[in-house]
């Protein structure tokens, strides 16, 4: 990456009385750092957790343009007092690429070798906190730093600078329907002036266009050194980000990284899906080729290991067997029972309030048959369900992205899907 010469910083005459450092010094020292260590980073993957709590307002509200309704957050009427209504979870793996972060689902044979949208299809998600802001910041866009103060956060003293850079100078996307617009922003640091460390940091976009369904987003982001081969290097702790909508209403993520690893020769991240499994004997009687389940066929699955909603996220991976075995129309078994089965994690949502409750939804992805894992889609029979307790059937739409799934609803007080548990499923077709 080719660096920029090293920003200019506006330093007020009387700003540094009893600092003891020399603003313009230390600025210069955290950037070295931080490009050093951006350029000396190893190939690496981390664990990504993004925990998002949903609010909105209490009552009905009047349109307000987003200007207004940004000015009045910290003194929201009582129609814009906000109420906590859902929260969700999602577990990723992350890397660097020469084009910014990419992400798989968590524990995934490769990564996607596109922007997280086409993996988190519902909610707001962002994408920087892992590397991509310090990069941007201290390597690209800001062309002026200015030293504000000193402060002294948890008995340690730091020095506090801002930076602002618009619209046109600006590496920050925002997504407006199917395509991208860049968005000014400004944002606070804070380093330590005796070790030269960044701290925290502070991003927060300018007023968005409608078209993005947000009114302006804003993220905060601490740092600490982080053992990764025979290195330490500077990668986020936390980072939260702020979203308000264009209705009052706001997301609140919280993202922690941990489980970071170097990836070496022995190693392999490739970004295409991948091959045809090598090994076995598939149904075609073809070694390493299987032929696609017929849809329309009923079966059972029962978890091998529990779902619990306070700690699983969408992207873990689950396992199970089937019940009995899987038969083709003509009685013929295709896939024997206590055949194991694999899936995936689509969503982990738990509601408050007057909706209180939860929502998994569950991907079945494989069935093991000869030694062969077959691609397996299906979804969940509804047929075959009963009403709990003589009340209603809740039957609840899988979301874009969540075709060939299925979609559990659990009443308020559940702590999810126990090992154990039995659900019926029934085959689409062949995989895609």
């Amino acid at each position: 990456m080719t660096h920029a010469q090293w920003a200019f910083l506006l330093v007020p005459l009387s700003c540094c009385a009893g600092s003891g450092r020399d603003p313009a010094e230390v600025l210069k020292q955290v950037t070295a750092k931080v490009r050093a260590r951006d350029a000396g980073l190893p190939n690496y993957t981390c664990v990504e957790t993004v925990q998002r709590e949903y609010y909105m307002p209490r009552g009905s509200t009047l349109p307000r343009a987003c200007r207004t309704l940004m000015e009045l957050r910290g003194h929201r009427p009582f129609d814009l007092v906000l109420r906590h209504v859902m929260t969700d979870r999602l577990r990723l793996d992350v890397t660097m690429s020469d084009r910014g972060e990419i992400y798989s689902w968590v524990g995934a044979s490769h990564f996607e070798d596109t922007t997280i949208d086409h993996l988190v299809r519902a909610g707001p998600i962002n994408t920087g906190a892992f590397g991509g802001f310090l990069s941007v910041v201290f390597d690209k866009d800001v062309q002026q730093f200015r030293f504000e103060r000193n402060v002294t956060v948890d008995g340690r003293s730091l020095m506090e600078f801002s930076f602002d850079v618009p619209k046109e100078k600006s590496s920050y996307r925002v997504k407006a329907g199917n395509s991208f617009v860049r968005t000014a922003y400004s944002g606070t640091f804070q380093a330590d002036p005796e070790t030269s460390e960044l701290v925290r940091m502070t991003v927060n976009s300018g007023e968005l266009p409608l078209a993005t369904g947000t009114c302006q987003s804003s993220t905060a982001m601490e740092f600490a050194l982080v053992q990764i081969g025979d290195g330490e290097f500077l990668l986020p702790k936390q980072g939260k980000q702020r979203y308000l909508g264009t209705a009052g209403e706001e997301v609140e993520n919280t993202t922690t990284f941990a489980g970071c690893r170097e990836y070496k020769g022995e190693s392999t991240v490739t970004f295409f899906p991948p091959p045809e499994p090598a090994n076995g004997m598939g149904t075609s009687g073809v070694p390493g080729k299987a032929d696609p389940l017929p849809a329309r066929l009923p079966f059972e699955f029962e978890l091998s290991t529990p779902i619990l909603l306070d700690r699983a996220a969408a992207g873990d991976a689950f396992s199970g067997r089937l019940v009995g075995a899987l038969r083709d129309s003509r009685g013929t078994a295709l896939a024997p029972a206590h055949a194991v089965v694999e899936g995936r994690l689509l969503r982990v949502q738990v509601l408050h309030g007057a909706r209180e409750g939860a929502v998994l939804v569950l991907k079945l992805r494989t069935v093991e048959v000869r030694g062969v894992k077959i691609p397996l889609e299906a979804v969940r029979d509804w047929t075959q369900m009963r009403p709990e307790k003589g009340g209603s059937l809740p039957i609840l739409l899988p979301q874009p992205g969540e075709e060939n799934s299925g979609v559990f609803p659990l009443p308020g007080g559940r702590a999810g899907l126990k090992a154990g548990f039995r659900s019926q499923w029934i085959t689409m077709g062949g995989a895609r």
